[in-house]
């Protein structure tokens, strides 16, 4: 049995890799010039690393990281210690540090720690952002799906003054390329629950050289050792249906190749492009035009010196970044002679068309006002990376639009980080588990047998399960008590 996968990103690959084992002949067509889609990297005229964006790796991450042992690529991440920096105007700290405590008290002191440096709200509005917080975490899962319906926004105006959870909103930008009051508050809060879960699930890791390097490479060479085949530069241009079944697919426009299965590992915004006109009378590719792009850059700024010893995530407000790193401190062995930090641009609506040169004065211009240091630093070199980036918009409703792995036509199924899973919103662990969901459904479709390949990831409860009860018999103490004073009122 032949599958041809269309889409050689990270579902792609890991795709290949999971029907590969099943025992099926495997074809992979990529329409780019490189593997590995959005996780990509690459080499400039320099000789320097270009990452398509800063990608980050969390504990949480159950099947991505498995996917890596798998490979024997895991120790290509490097962990660090659980700790966020916020950098603020004139070079003033702030750091949100987890604690090695049980659950919550590890949360309740990285918010201690963060609230006596961080000037961004009165320190008052912050009290608001811990509760409404804190109360998420304890939400249960039927409660959170309800919360697709509104927007993170919308949830935050209803427990908190205005700008209360402006420390978040670096985080939000970075992970979805969505401003807080588009984005679904079920997505936000879901990964804020994962991070917040334990000490160890907020560690970062960071890939050890570009994100590319450490793991597309391993994946094609055990694609290849299998007997899988991969071309580049080989676009598709239409899908072919014949009644409920792909018929063929056509690549480059005049290039026809047939399978028995065929996977579509591209992002919505391509396959609604190729799909026949007939192929919407089904629901489900309708709601294929329920996405909408979310526009991001990223920027790389080289300097001839250091301006922070810094080897963690950096978050800022008010600026075009959110999300950075200082990867002369992340990768030493790698980047030499001065800071080289590598920064989400994002949501970047309002500066994608603007040319590079004056997207890197604005960014070298706010730089400055943080880093005090960068006033007296020359640039080396800058990057403004274009290619592969944006993701879908998580915009409230959207889950219930994200296709299942599994079409309504007979011989063609769906993976990537858009297709409907539990475990994100999207990025690299909603990649692999798709990639996975879709191998375990051709095995039970096709092969006519069980094969489980994803995981749940569980967090350590710590003493989050005592809260609640402990909640309700303080209120009934309380009410006693209450009720007991009113009674001896009366009396008197």
């Amino acid at each position: 049995m032949k599958a041809l996968i269309l889409g050689g990103g990270m579902s792609g690959l890991a795709t290949a890799i999971n029907l590969l084992d099943l025992g099926l002949e495997v074809e992979l067509v990529e329409a780019d010039e490189i593997f590995g889609g959005r996780a990509s990297s690459w080499k400039d005229e320099d000789g320097d690393m270009i990452d398509n964006a800063l990608h980050v790796f969390f504990p949480y991450y159950a099947n991505l990281l498995n996917f890596f042992r798998k490979m024997g690529i895991e120790d290509n991440i490097i962990w660090k210690q659980t700790e966020f920096y916020y950098m603020q105007e004139g070079g003033r700290e702030a750091v949100l540090r987890f604690a090695n405590l049980p659950a919550p008290f590890h949360a309740a002191a990285a918010f201690y720690t963060l609230l006596r440096s961080y000037t961004g709200v009165p320190r008052w509005k912050l009290l608001f952002t811990a509760a409404g917080m804190g109360g998420a975490v304890m939400y249960s899962e039927r409660k959170l799906e309800k919360l697709d319906e509104m927007t993170f926004g919308q949830w935050a105006v209803r427990r908190a003054p205005v700008d209360a959870f402006l420390p978040m909103e670096p985080g939000i930008n970075g992970l979805t390329f969505t401003p807080s009051w588009m984005v679904s508050a079920k997505v936000m809060l879901n990964w804020f629950r994962k991070v917040a879960a334990d000490p160890d699930s907020a560690r970062v890791g960071f890939a050890n050289g570009g994100l590319g390097d450490i793991w597309v490479g391993t994946c094609l060479d055990y694609i290849h050792s299998k007997g899988g085949k991969t071309e580049l530069r080989k676009a598709v241009t239409s899908i072919n249906l014949e009644g409920n079944r792909v018929r063929s697919v056509t690549v480059n426009g005049e290039e026809e190749r047939t399978a028995d299965l065929y996977v579509s590992c591209l992002p919505p915004f391509s396959l609604r492009r190729v799909l026949p006109r007939e192929a919407f009378r089904y629901q489900y590719f309708r709601d294929l035009w329920h996405f909408q792009y979310a526009p991001s850059l990223s920027l790389q700024v080289w300097f001839d010196r250091k301006l922070t010893d810094v080897d963690v995530t950096f978050f800022s407000n008010n600026c075009i970044f959110n999300t950075y790193a200082d990867l002369s401190n992340v990768l030493p062995h790698i980047f030499t002679g001065g800071s080289m930090f590598e920064m989400v641009l994002s949501p970047a609506d309002h500066i994608e068309g603007l040319p590079d040169e004056i997207i890197f004065d604005i960014a070298l211009e706010q730089i400055r006002s943080l880093f005090p240091s960068a006033r007296e630093a020359q640039v080396r070199k800058y990057k403004v990376v274009r290619e592969r980036q944006g993701v879908y918009r998580p915009l409230p409703g959207m889950e219930k639009h994200r296709p299942y792995q599994r079409s309504p036509l007979d011989n063609l199924y769906l993976a990537g980080d858009y297709t409907r899973t539990h475990v994100s919103s999207g990025g690299m662990e909603a990649a692999i588990w798709t990639a996975n969901h879709c191998a375990e459904l051709i095995a039970l479709d096709k092969l006519g047998k069980s094969h489980i390949l994803n995981v749940e990831w569980k967090p350590k409860k710590g003493l989050v399960p005592l809260i609640k009860p402990a909640t309700r018999v303080g209120a009934a103490l309380a009410g006693l008590a209450l009720a007991r004073r009113m009674v001896k009122g009366a009396k008197r």
